[in-house]
């Protein structure tokens, strides 16, 4: 048998968050919601970039980039790699099926230093054209199969 997750509260996130980031304004909508901005840069000598961070009891965190907006594309690129949206820069950082987050981890010490690292890839990609991030890629041109 499966054992239940036991999810974090919204406050108890939130806490996480400021003393994990000190000086930012995380919001807490009636322990449903949390809202989080904050300005980072994932390398020393990398850009820095807005991001926002919402996470809703009911549903999984979700980041996006809100500066700059848009993103730049690499050379001979049409869009950004790992990102659900490309309009609101809103990243793929884990797979959706539960095991790499689910609700009862600290978003402080997973989803926001994977958005780190997920801009971190994104700068190299900039440079090469190669996504060094890993995850799954849609394969680009893909036969069709056919029925006979």
């Amino acid at each position: 048998m499966a054992q239940k997750i036991k999810p974090i509260s919204i406050a108890i996130q939130a806490l996480n968050i400021k003393k994990m980031f000190p000086g930012t304004k995380v919001m807490n909508h009636r322990d449903q919601l949390l809202t989080w901005t904050h300005t980072i840069t994932p390398s020393p000598l990398g850009d820095h970039y807005d991001i926002k961070l919402v996470y809703q009891i009911t549903d999984r965190p979700k980041i996006y980039v809100i500066n700059p907006k848009p993103l730049v594309l690499a050379t001979d690129e049409k869009k950004l790699p790992h990102c659900y949206d490309q309009k609101l820069q809103y990243l793929c950082l884990y797979y959706p099926d539960g095991k790499e987050w689910n609700k009862s981890m600290l978003l402080a010490t997973t989803v926001i230093p994977w958005a780190y690292e997920w801009l971190y890839h994104y700068e190299i990609w900039l440079g090469t054209g190669q996504w060094t991030g890993g995850g799954v890629h849609p394969i680009k041109n893909k036969p069709k199969v056919s029925g006979k």
